[in-house]
């Protein structure tokens, strides 16, 4: 404090003996430049150094394998080792989602012989950078860094990078979740269900990823999701917070003008303790457009919430016998939330389950709710820390796949420690193989 305020004061002497003799414009140079003054309103200079390395495992069988990545450190390092560790993949993922895109233009321009392949994708290359110029300003400064990271260590330019993370928002859908506790379940445990029914044509299926992220100033969290990708779309954190999203539907005033939801769901498993402190993190963001999100935790607390950019609905269990939206009425039953594609269809299952939710009492709801898009389905144990993970090969939905189990206590256990492989005193760890079981 001594130094500032003496550095201050021979800013403002300066200036005034500048002032004084007539010389205002030397005078606000003098005063701009100050190294003191220079500090306070340059440019922040974030720390890109990697000091921290990752590490891979797998789990699964050779039919259902799923790549486990645990990294930490700043947003940067995490996102440099999984480029490092998986440049390959990353690149591979690439490629699909590239070729996958051009179904985002009209079918009548991607079946026409006028353009040529070039031109078709030029123009989703052209609306996907005008989609993240929208969003850009919006982003957390984590997942910026994150994914300046991955495009330094796999060799990927950072605008391809940007590219895959405005798809999202751009091209939205509808998917089923549900959270059930207490009296719902058959054994007291807090379940959550996540049917994701979007992505297929990007064949993202193909590399599926478990981020462990042990961040330094946030809670620890694991994203489900894909090599390549680093925005969340399920996962759940140290907390035992979970989160499961869907859309709904393109009401007026939907606009690019706001947190990506990917990242606003990363956001979320980042600071979020409970639920309902992630639901208030949901409310005050600037959101795009029209989502319902599902969040629970591990001590009962459910949240439904009806979001579009302008407006902001929280329902949560044990709150209304009916849940009313426009021309919508959803049934609600004791200690469930819940929504989906075949909202009908899922809200007459929910009457029959409620008071026997397990495992697979919740795998047979999926194969009865999950559309022919069906991508990935995520089953969480939120009481005991597990989670239940299936994706979709070739034609087959993800419900319809085996699933692989993942133990997030021992993943806590093991990576929260002083001592774990990722720990700057622990030398990293090679890449070892384990094998997990496969639940049908």
């Amino acid at each position: 404090m001594k130094s500032m305020k003496n550095g201050s004061v021979i800013v403002t002497a300066v200036g005034m003996a500048l002032a004084a003799v007539g010389c205002g414009s030397v005078a606000k140079q003098a005063v701009l430049h100050n190294p003191k003054v220079e500090h306070v309103f340059g440019k922040d200079r974030l720390d890109r150094t990697v000091t921290h390395q990752g590490y891979v495992e797998t789990i699964g069988d050779a039919d259902c394998r799923v790549t486990v990545l645990y990294v930490t450190g700043t947003p940067y390092e995490m996102g440099y080792e999984q480029g490092r560790l998986l440049g390959d993949e990353v690149r591979a993922t690439i490629r699909d989602v590239e070729a996958g895109a051009l179904k985002l233009l009209p079918k009548a321009m991607r079946d026409s012989n006028l353009l040529s392949e070039r031109d078709k994708r030029n123009i989703v290359e052209t609306l996907l950078d005008r989609a993240w110029e929208k969003m850009r300003p919006y982003a957390p400064r984590e997942d910026l860094e994150e994914m300046r990271g991955l495009a330094d260590g796999s060799g990927i330019p950072l605008q391809v990078i940007h590219r895959m993370h405005a798809i999202p928002d751009v091209g939205e859908t509808s998917c089923s979740a549900l959270v059930a506790r207490d009296t719902a379940t058959r054994d007291g445990h807090v379940y959550q269900l996540r049917v994701l029914d979007y992505g297929a044509n990007f064949n993202l299926q193909r590399r599926p990823l478990i981020t462990v992220y042990r961040p330094n100033h946030a809670n620890a969290f694991v994203n489900i999701g894909w090599i390549g990708f680093v925005g969340v779309v399920s996962g759940m954190n140290d907390k035992g917070v979970a989160i499961s999203e869907m859309g709904f539907g393109n009401p007026p005033g939907e606009t690019l003008a706001g947190e990506p939801m990917p990242f606003l769901m990363k956001s979320v498993l980042r600071y979020a303790n409970t639920a309902d402190e992630g639901a208030t993190l949901i409310r005050a963001a600037r959101r795009t457009n029209s989502y319902i999100y599902f969040m629970g935790d591990k001590d009962g607390g459910a949240v439904g919430m009806i979001t579009s950019a302008q407006n902001f609905l929280a329902y949560r269990a044990n709150q209304q016998e009916e849940l009313k939206v426009g021309d919508l009425t959803l049934p609600q039953f004791k200690d469930v939330v819940y929504g989906g594609h075949y909202e009908q269809k899922q809200s007459q299952l929910v009457r029959e389950m409620v008071g026997t939710f397990d495992v697979p009492v919740i795998q047979d709801l999926a194969r009865q709710i999950a559309m022919k898009s069906n991508l990935q389905t995520v089953i969480y144990d939120l009481t005991a820390g597990k989670i239940w993970v299936a994706n979709r090969k070739d034609n087959i939905r993800a419900a319809d796949r085996p699933y692989v189990e993942f133990h997030l206590a021992d993943a806590w256990a093991k990576y929260l420690s002083p001592t774990s492989p990722t720990s700057p005193t622990a030398t990293a760890a090679p890449s070892p193989v384990t094998t997990a079981r496969s639940v049908n």
